[in-house]
Formats: C-alpha cells, sequence, structure tokens
C-alpha cells in the first residue's frame, strides 16, 4: 500500500514539474515571438519612409507558377535572420534562422504560416492558418516546442471570415485527424531551414 502512495505522489509531482516546464516554455516562446513581430514592425515602417538603414534581417523567396487544375500559385517565404560574432576579428557575422513566413494560395483558398526557431535552429512555434473557398470557412493552428519536442497544441476555427476563432482542440498531443496537416508543416519547418542555409551558403562576401 505504501509503494502504491509513493508511486502515486511522484507521479503527481512529475505531472506538476513538466506543466510548469511547460509554462515556462510558452512564456518565453511568446516573449521570442513579440520580438520577433517587433522587429518587423519596424521593417514595415522603414519600407514606407524609404529608409535603407538599419537593414532588414531576411532573405525572401517568390515562386510563380501555373499549377495543373487550380492555375496561378503564388509562394512567398520571408525568413528572418540574427547575427552573431565568435570574435572581433571575425568581419562577416554568422546568420542563423529566427522566424520565416509563408504565404500561398491554391486557386482561390489562402494559406499562411509562421516558423519560430531557438537559438540551437530547432523549431519553437508552428502558426499556421488555412482557408476554404471564399473564406467559407477558416482554422488555426498553434504548435509550441521545448527544445524541440511538441509540448501543446491549440486548434481554432470558424465558419466565416470576420466571426471570432472558437477552440476546437487543446491538447498536449496532436489527434489523428489534425495529424497529416501536422506533419506538412514539421516538414515545412525543415525545407526553409534548408533553403536559407542555401541561400546564407551562397552569399558573394
Amino acid at each position: 500500500m505504501r509503494q502504491i502512495v509513493r508511486i502515486t505522489v511522484l507521479l503527481l509531482m512529475c505531472s506538476v514539474a513538466c506543466s510548469v516546464q511547460a509554462q515556462d516554455a510558452k512564456k518565453a516562446i511568446r516573449e521570442h515571438y513579440a520580438a520577433v513581430k517587433e522587429r518587423l514592425k519596424m521593417y514595415d515602417e522603414l519600407n514606407k519612409t524609404g529608409d535603407i538603414y538599419p537593414v532588414p534581417q531576411m532573405y525572401s523567396v517568390v515562386v510563380k507558377q501555373n499549377l495543373p487544375a487550380t492555375g496561378y500559385h503564388e509562394e512567398t517565404i520571408q525568413m528572418v535572420y540574427r547575427e552573431e560574432t565568435k570574435s572581433d576579428e571575425q568581419i562577416y557575422a554568422d546568420l542563423y534562422l529566427d522566424f520565416a513566413t509563408k504565404k500561398y494560395n491554391f486557386a482561390a483558398r489562402e494559406f499562411y504560416e509562421e516558423y519560430l526557431y531557438d537559438k540551437q535552429g530547432r523549431i519553437q512555434f508552428i502558426y499556421a492558418l488555412e482557408s476554404d473557398f471564399g473564406d467559407v470557412f477558416q482554422r488555426e493552428y498553434r504548435f509550441y516546442f521545448s527544445q524541440g519536442k511538441l509540448i501543446d497544441v491549440n486548434v481554432k476555427s470558424r465558419a466565416n471570415d470576420g466571426e471570432a476563432f472558437k477552440d476546437v482542440y487543446s491538447g498536449k498531443s496532436v489527434p489523428e485527424e489534425y495529424n497529416s496537416y501536422y506533419q506538412r508543416r514539421m516538414s515545412s519547418a525543415k525545407s526553409i531551414v534548408s533553403i536559407f542555409k542555401t541561400i546564407d551558403a551562397s552569399r558573394e562576401l
């Protein structure tokens, strides 16, 4: 009996510790996300004034093509980076992917995604918005990660553009009905890192 009590107490302590760690991780993610958004806001303001300094720290990739059945397709990826130098003698700073946005369409359907990366290059947060034809139905996904591992999932939806989003799922894992979508976003998170590294390695310095 005492052994059962000990195990129960340990399990409860473990559960509480994991919950606290997850909350701390989400707080850090939100702070990082807010800081990046503030940088993007500054870049937008500079773009309006025509100033070139400070230079926006980002790479942009645009794909335009005509797809079978759905017609015109445009995909834009913006990758925001941070600079780090390892020594005072280093002339050009090393660049690391910090945040990325991805916007694309299939016919009238519009998609928008955001990817936040930690200092080790691991995915930290994914936001994704998918729309049905004519924005009749929309769904929002939020995936939170700590040290590259999924810790929290939130899915919201609304029937019509303009209405408030409502929670349809919150939990620590991805339900089967959303798993294929989640796996595609994870694949996209990795491919964006690959694109960033390819562009970074091709810079003329």
